[in-house]
């Protein structure tokens, strides 16, 4: 019996690998403890394996574990739950987080009014810590609740194990799918044209009929300029039936799937210094409020600055602004292992720097997104 049901985790971790997008699935293994009350005794081996959706601040995430039960009232456990996860991101390498979540218990070997198979409800706490190439391990303590009589008693699980992205396929990316509708066509009626005698009278001009103008199909405010006729509720240039990031802010430039690729944040400094000036803070805890709302992207923070002093020293400045940045954006919340730094210095200008205004807008921080896990997906 543990054998088909260890190769049975083992096909839905193949199964669940063909989707894409930022998902991740993970394997665990751990001690279960049952009838726990008066004392805990964790004393049963259990495995299982996860599947978390992770673009949203509340991730889905599916559990599908089998335990060995050393006791006389069953020979086994297998349980599947679904769950809401809510991370804590913040400034360390460690992110805790919280589950809840009701599932259902089959239990072989189950003894009447003991043990036996009902649903029940979950919650726990876990720390999750990020590896390299968006492997993750946990460490994650659950208690369960079974759903029946008095009798039943409830169960704790402590577990440990690694995540992994799913791969993508390189293939769905080349281009968006077009969906395409069947329309019923129907025939124009037969029009009769019958011989006239033509009576002399004077002349009149005859003008066709002018073709109606496309209209433009557009739902949200005027905030963003229009850029193409066609549905494009962001207005970033991306039609809504291919744009995975339906919901982007005017001022980034988007790559071919409508998601936020670059922006320029106007933080504003005084001459010679790395310092955040107060006016500019709104701009921070936006760009903030944005990167906790749309998690998977990484974001390279880059400085730059006017041509006004040596070369080296304006390499230095930008690195140093770039960093006041990234300390400002740690403190509002965003994970330190989504940022990273660097100063370009006076060496990609973006416009003359002869004139005030064109030096002021050279004096900028950019904000670079890359998507390790693939694009989002509505």
């Amino acid at each position: 019996m543990q054998k088909i049901v260890i190769s049975q985790l083992f096909l839905l971790l193949t199964l669940l690998s063909g989707r894409v997008m930022e998902n991740e699935i993970g394997i665990n293994i751990g001690v279960n403890s049952t009838q726990n009350e008066s004392s805990f005794n964790l004393k049963n081996p259990t495995i299982g394996v996860t599947y978390q959706d992770n673009r949203y601040m509340v991730m889905p995430r599916v559990d599908l574990e089998y335990t060995n039960v050393k006791s006389d009232y069953a020979k086994s456990l297998l349980k599947g739950s679904v769950n809401a996860v809510y991370e804590y991101e913040n400034r360390t390498y460690t992110i805790p987080y919280a589950l809840i979540g009701l599932g259902y218990e089959y239990v072989n070997g189950e003894t009447k009014d003991i043990f036996e198979s009902h649903p029940f409800v979950q919650a726990g706490v876990g720390v999750r810590v990020d590896l390299e190439k968006g492997y993750k391990a946990r460490v994650e303590g659950k208690m369960i609740q079974v759903l029946a009589n008095s009798k039943e008693g409830n169960e704790a699980v402590l577990t440990a194990g690694i995540s992994m992205p799913l791969p993508y396929r390189a293939s769905i990316q080349k281009r968006p799918k077009v969906i395409v509708k069947r329309v019923k066509v129907v025939r124009q009626p037969r029009v009769v044209v019958e011989r006239v005698k033509v009576v002399s009278s004077p002349n009149i001009i005859y003008q066709a009929p002018q073709a109606p103008k496309p209209k433009i199909v557009y739902v949200k405010n005027n905030e963003c300029s229009i850029k193409i006729d066609k549905p494009d509720f962001d207005r970033d240039g991306v039609e809504d039936r291919f744009d995975q990031c339906p919901s982007t802010p005017c001022n980034f430039s988007v790559d071919h799937y409508g998601c936020p690729i670059k922006t320029t944040l106007r933080i504003n400094f005084k001459t010679n210094s790395a310092k955040i000036e107060g006016y500019s803070i709104n701009k921070i805890d936006k760009f903030a409020n944005f990167l906790l709302k749309n998690r998977g992207s990484f974001v390279k923070i880059v400085g730059h600055t006017d041509s006004r002093g040596s070369a080296k020293h304006n390499m230095k400045l930008s690195l140093a602004r770039a960093n006041s940045v990234r300390r400002a954006l740690l403190a509002r919340g965003v994970s330190r292992l989504r940022l990273s730094t660097e100063g370009k210095g006076e060496s990609q200008p973006i416009a003359p720097n002869t004139t005030s205004e064109g030096r002021a807008m050279n004096r900028r921080i950019e904000a670079i997104l890359s998507y390790p896990n693939g694009r989002r997906k509505r």
